[in-house]
């Protein structure tokens, strides 16, 4: 976001990344706010602590857990629904809907963190996803 402590990155959609050097990577062009820095931040830090323990991250499906794990826990899905949970009386049936969406929220996320960083197409990166998600979406940091 400004100063020359950024990286310019010329990746289509890319805002970050963990390093092979285990350094969190903030592409300065890519971020326009603070908000988006927290993001994105948040999202880099959990793939941090997934490397911390020993994620191989050859392994696509290593990958897909960790991209999971990163969209549930950054704050990439709060902000689009957490708003809505604070706004006061929700009744049940918009409490689950919200849910619903917040863990789609976190698939897509996924499944489009996966093809960008594997170059695998939609279909493969959602199918890998699926096959990961359950288990993956329930575990803690």
């Amino acid at each position: 976001v400004g100063g020359s402590s950024g990286i310019n990155a010329e990746y289509g959609g890319l805002k970050g990344g963990l390093t092979s050097d285990s350094e969190i990577l903030l592409c300065e062009n890519s971020l326009k706010s603070a908000a988006d820095v927290e993001t994105v931040l948040s999202h880099e830090l959990v793939h941090f602590l997934d490397h911390l323990n020993n994620t191989d991250w050859t392994d696509i499906k290593a990958l897909a857990r960790s991209e999971i794990r990163a969209a549930k826990y950054s704050l990439e899905c709060h902000t689009q629904y957490g708003a809505q949970l604070y706004e006061g009386n929700l009744e049940q049936p918009q409490l689950c809907s919200i849910s619903q969406r917040f863990k789609q929220c976190v698939r897509d996320r996924a499944t489009d963190s996966v093809r960008l960083v594997t170059n695998v197409g939609s279909h493969k990166a959602r199918s890998i996803v699926d096959e990961v998600f359950e288990k993956s979406y329930s575990e803690e940091l």
